[in-house]
């Protein structure tokens, strides 16, 4: 790799970084908001699991993972589906080229996605009702789905998936307490799929 490429592989990387850290940011207000001085045990909790041990939630998380990618792929190749051509997705092909790419796709994006969507906005407002609790995560996939339709805008699969995924990714945080599972499974579905569209390109 060139000076000039390893600079722009890097820049990217970081434009990526940034473009994440505002997950992180105002999901840690939030928390300060709401919970005050009980701000360090929420953020410690969120990794801890209800009542399985770490080792089950994590291969929960994986098994989960793996399944959304076998699913997805064999969606895309039946219906030939192709991401649409757009910065962020050709941002992806570039991420998804080199060890870096993938390690920043698959736990930055996991993790911040992740911290915020399911952690925060599920763990801070669960716990009143069933109803309350299903209106807080269809709340919270739905918000998640938004944030991903610039990047999948025209191909319905992607955004029914999407969808789907953030559905899957929040009843495993619901149903564990803790947010590992669903860092794990949403790191394997962007790492699974990121390089299937690279080398489907």
């Amino acid at each position: 790799m060139s000076n000039r490429n390893n600079w722009q592989h890097w820049k990217l990387l970081i434009q990526i970084l940034l473009g994440l850290t505002p997950f992180l940011v105002i999901g840690l207000l939030l928390v300060a908001l709401f919970k005050g001085g009980a701000f360090r045990p929420f953020l410690l909790s969120l990794f801890v699991p209800d009542q399985l041990s770490y080792v089950s939630v994590a291969i929960l998380g994986l098994i989960v993972g793996f399944s959304i990618v076998v699913v997805t792929v064999s969606l895309v190749k039946w219906t030939n589906t192709e991401l649409p051509e757009s910065e962020s997705t050709e941002m992806i092909h570039h991420m998804m080229k080199t060890p870096s790419g993938i390690a920043v796709s698959s736990l930055g994006g996991s993790f911040f996605e992740e911290f915020f969507f399911r952690g925060v906005l599920i763990g801070l407002f669960i716990g009143y009702s069933q109803l309350a609790d299903w209106a807080v995560i269809l709340i919270s996939t739905f918000l998640f789905w938004v944030i991903h339709v610039p990047q999948y805008k025209g191909v319905s699969l992607a955004l029914v998936s999407v969808f789907l995924n953030g559905l899957l990714f929040a009843l495993l945080f619901y149903v564990t307490g803790s947010i590992i599972p669903s860092i794990l499974a949403h790191a394997v579905y962007n790492v699974g799929i990121g390089i299937y569209f690279m080398k489907a390109k």
